[in-house]
């Protein structure tokens, strides 16, 4: 009777132990995963602010450029008024 008391205690304790290993391990892939996101959020922001400058340094060559930059400071202006 002890021996399998022992024995059905050893079981449980090692369901816990397992269980929450296993919980243990799906909270860090999730915290990588989180991680992974936002570095990826990151790289595209960067991306986006680097194509960004690349385009208005092209457009903003002489006449041309003044008149766009004039435009396009207008139109934030309205959309923020």
């Amino acid at each position: 009777v002890d021996a399998e008391r022992l024995a059905k205690e050893a079981e449980e304790k090692l369901a816990d132990f397992v269980s929450r290993r296993q919980k243990a391990a799906e909270q860090k892939i999730a915290l990588a995963e989180a991680e992974a996101m936002t570095e990826v959020r990151d790289a595209a922001a960067e991306a986006a602010i680097r194509a960004s400058e690349t385009i208005l340094r092209t457009r903003s060559k002489g006449g041309k450029g003044r008149d766009f930059l004039t435009r396009s400071l207008d139109e934030v202006m309205s959309k923020l008024n």
